[in-house]
């Protein structure tokens, strides 16, 4: 495991570009809290799941590189497309809920985003904490047995901590946490 500052990690983007393509596990801060991902793959899932003791049942979220990426692979109608983004206006964090056997997707306020995009792959996204304990906010307060196990760990602070909201289009509500 290797700690970095988020500005060595986005000054450094190819390398962690190519990093990321090589299944390399990243803790990254986001616009809530630290999360814990990697390129979406049924490896790196298993090896996420392993991690953080999860229950395989929970599914992860995704961080989608674009909207666009969103539109199409959930073929949304342009109503709910031009909504993405007033919502992520509107709010600290979302998670867009489109479908119940799918992942939540997520767009985040944070520069992790930027990454995200250039990789041009949807990333998993969870907290990096043991499952059922509390957000990690600043990387001081990970788990030495999670640590361990990943490839970097992108120092980006102290983070705010409350959760995202989640969008769900399948019964049209807004859930705050």
């Amino acid at each position: 495991m290797k700690t970095i500052t988020l500005t060595d990690f986005l000054e450094n983007k190819g390398f962690y570009l190519s990093e990321a393509k090589k299944n390399k596990i990243f803790i990254y801060p986001t616009d809530t809290i630290y999360g814990i991902g990697a390129i979406v793959s049924k490896d790196n899932e298993a090896k996420i799941f392993a991690i953080k003791h999860r229950d395989t049942k929970k599914m992860f979220s995704i961080i989608a590189p674009d909207f666009e990426r969103i539109k199409e692979k959930y073929q949304l109608r342009e109503a709910q497309y031009d909504s993405l983004q007033e919502y992520l206006e509107k709010y600290h964090g979302v998670t867009y809920i489109f479908d119940y056997t799918k992942p939540g997707v997520r767009i985040i306020k944070h520069p992790f985003q930027q990454f995200v995009e250039a990789l041009k792959l949807p990333f998993i996204t969870t907290s990096c904490n043991i499952s059922g304990e509390p957000a990690i906010l600043e990387i001081k307060n990970i788990p030495e047995e999670i640590a361990s196990q990943v490839d970097y760990i992108i120092d980006g602070g102290i983070l705010w901590g409350k959760p995202s909201v989640l969008i769900d289009f399948v019964n049209n509500k807004i859930i705050e946490r």
